[in-house]
């Protein structure tokens, strides 16, 4: 049932006007009375009738059964705002407003239809009386927060946005509280991007109450992500801040929304004031370069850890932070995809930095763990830097024995099973990578049976590919049957799209089956010529076969690995031109447009290669990526 206190459709359609709460009792005991309409069933299924007619849209037909109603029962106030919402919905405003009037000879100066009067004559085109009537009911008790409340959601509802805002502001100026209206003028303000002045106003929250920080950041998110929002509120932060320089609330504000727009540096700043003003010792710090680090922004997370081990901090956050620093030169190194420079010591340890974050190394971030291990041994710390270690030797360096070294040494000191579990699953990595498919099924079987799905999961699914890789189909098979059946688990889809390719083949291409696993082998060995080698004796030899698109696939990726560029652009042209029945041309084509993209350079050619997959596969699932990189590459995206 739709009643006069409950939420009426504001500016930004999210907000709710609270009402004044002796109108809100009022209404109750009116409702209360409906209850005699038991006695009457007829009364209550026209009621029900009418109430039908407005959830319809059917206000005509409401407005003919209200008045029926309203004849029966001139007091009852559901009877009466029926009718009066059934005759402004229809416009047929002179009716609704004698019908108000004649109310107020039952609820004399009654400030709510006082105000429900004035909104009526506004609709009506008497803009002036309207006015006068919502400036009377104010000057009749301008010390109650609630006649502010409940005349300026009347001009709410009249989209009258600047006069409920000039309501809302004379409430201050009337003696109440200056922060009072905050959160409603907080919210007009950000409906009509009014960004700056909806920033004042919560931040008047924020001083009153500085634990709502959280709920204001998620307020002001709705218009944060556009540039003229982030860049209205990051000003009027700084501006307050440099009134306020010890207000650390703000200056949590203003680190959130440097975040925001992925300004790094800035928060960095923030949060190094904040550890001083708090005197936190470098925690503070220590939390934001740990955000810093799961925000991919390795060059300031490299910065803050710095400064975090050079102030001396306390041990109760040094290891962890030394580990953070090593952590982020790793992903720094990974960036600039360079070895070759000395390894980089921890601050204190030596007066130069041979390697700066704009261009660190692998070897560096191995020094960086490899002294963690020497001065935290035998502990979690230590387990985990052993595991770093392997990780880099093998995807950085492909050192099999440095590398099964290192996991093995993880996996001895770990007190946790996670890391106990990585490190076997990256032996038996290792292992594969040595052709050794024995041992590493060794290593996987164990873990079948842990205690955490999720590497079970992972064992069982890197034994079905051991199987495949030797032409054990079969067993493949059974295998991926374990994890297909379920479909919510991380690796369906990989074990779906495995178990796929083997059924299609199996029976009517089973030797260029076995051929083709026996080259995946080789690749996953990074015996990368070998596998080219095999993967072109599959395509001339099975020119027919099903998995002729999947070959050539794969040629073009080891081509690209080989840099063997424009080759690879070609294979890739011929999946896409040649193979009419493939499934991968979508995927060949967005290759071809990654290329150029990536690797020519080729701005043109790119955005080319992009709008023809949007052209010939408008239901692929890379339509989306490739329309994104077109705007990038244009110029439009930001």
């Amino acid at each position: 049932m739709a009643l006069f206190f409950g939420i009426f459709p504001h500016v930004d359609g999210h907000f709710t006007v609270k009402r004044n709460r002796k109108y809100v009792i009022m209404s109750l005991c009116f409702i209360g009375g409906i209850s005699a309409l038991g006695q009457d069933a007829d009364v209550a299924a026209r009621l029900r009738l009418a109430q039908s007619f407005e959830q319809s849209g059917d206000w005509e037909r409401a407005v003919s059964v209200y008045e029926d109603l309203h004849r029966r029962d001139q007091v009852n106030y559901v009877f009466f705002d029926g009718l009066r919402r059934a005759y402004t919905q229809v416009k047929r405003y002179d009716e609704a407003i004698g019908l108000v009037q004649r109310r107020l000879n039952l609820q004399p100066k009654d400030p709510l239809l006082l105000s429900i009067l004035a909104g009526l004559h506004y609709e009506n085109g008497e803009e002036t009386k309207a006015d006068s009537l919502w400036q009377a009911v104010l000057l009749s008790d301008r010390k109650n927060a609630g006649t502010y409340r409940l005349v300026a959601s009347q001009m709410l509802d009249h989209r009258l946005y600047e006069q409920a805002i000039q309501t809302y502001l004379s409430a201050r100026s009337s003696g109440l509280a200056q922060d009072i209206f905050a959160e409603e003028l907080g919210s007009i303000y950000s409906a009509l991007q009014q960004y700056g002045s909806a920033t004042k106003e919560f931040i008047r929250i924020l001083k009153r109450a500085p634990e709502q920080l959280p709920y204001i950041e998620n307020r002001i998110s709705s218009f944060t992500m556009k540039n003229d929002g982030l860049r209205a509120a990051t000003a009027v932060v700084q501006e307050d801040i440099r009134q306020n320089p010890a207000n650390l609330t703000l200056r949590s504000f203003l680190a959130w929304l440097a975040i925001e727009g992925k300004d790094f540096e800035s928060a960095f700043l923030q949060h190094r004031a904040i550890d001083s003003l708090k005197k936190a010792r470098g925690q503070e710090l220590f939390n934001f370069g740990q955000r810093a680090l799961q925000e991919r922004a390795y060059g300031v997370a490299a910065k803050t850890f710095r400064v975090i081990i050079e102030q001396q901090a306390p041990p109760t956050i040094m290891p962890q932070a030394r580990f953070g620093y090593a952590r982020a030169i790793e992903e720094l190194s990974d960036q600039s995809d360079t070895a070759e420079s000395d390894p980089v010591p921890f601050p204190g340890e030596g007066a130069q930095w041979p390697v700066s974050e704009s261009q660190p190394s692998f070897k560096g971030a191995v020094a960086l763990y490899g002294r963690i291990i020497a001065d935290y041994p035998n502990s979690e710390l230590a387990a985990q830097a052993h595991y770093r270690i392997g990780l880099i030797k093998l995807e950085r360096f492909f050192d099999l024995d440095g590398s099964l070294t290192a996991f093995d040494e993880a996996k001895k000191v770990a007190k946790s099973q996670n890391v106990q579990y990585d490190a076997i699953l990256k032996k038996a990595e290792v292992f594969t990578a040595r052709g050794n498919l024995a041992e590493a099924k060794t290593e996987y079987l164990p873990l079948t049976k842990a205690a955490f799905p999720n590497y079970r999961d992972k064992a069982v699914f890197q034994l079905a590919e051991l199987d495949y890789f030797v032409g054990a189909f079969d067993s493949s098979l059974a295998r991926l049957n374990m994890l297909t059946s379920n479909v919510n688990i991380d690796l369906a889809n990989d074990a779906l799209q495995l178990q796929y390719f083997i059924q299609e083949n199996k029976a009517a291409w089973g030797k260029a089956l076995e051929d083709f696993a026996k080259a995946d082998l080789l690749a996953r060995r990074r015996k990368f010529s070998e596998a080219l080698e095999s993967f072109k004796g599959i395509a001339r030899a099975n020119p027919n076969a099903l998995l002729i698109d999947d070959t050539m696939m794969k040629i073009g990726e080891l081509q690209l690995i080989l840099r063997q560029t424009m080759e690879a652009l070609g294979t890739f042209q011929k999946v896409t031109s040649e193979i009419q029945a493939s499934i991968l041309r979508d995927r060949a084509q967005i290759r071809i447009g990654e290329v150029y993209h990536y690797v020519l350079k080729d701005k043109a050619k790119a955005i080319e290669a992009y709008e023809l997959l949007l052209a010939k596969y408008p239901h692929s699932m890379y339509v989306e990526e490739a329309r994104k990189r077109i705007r990038f590459l244009r110029g439009d995206a930001i």
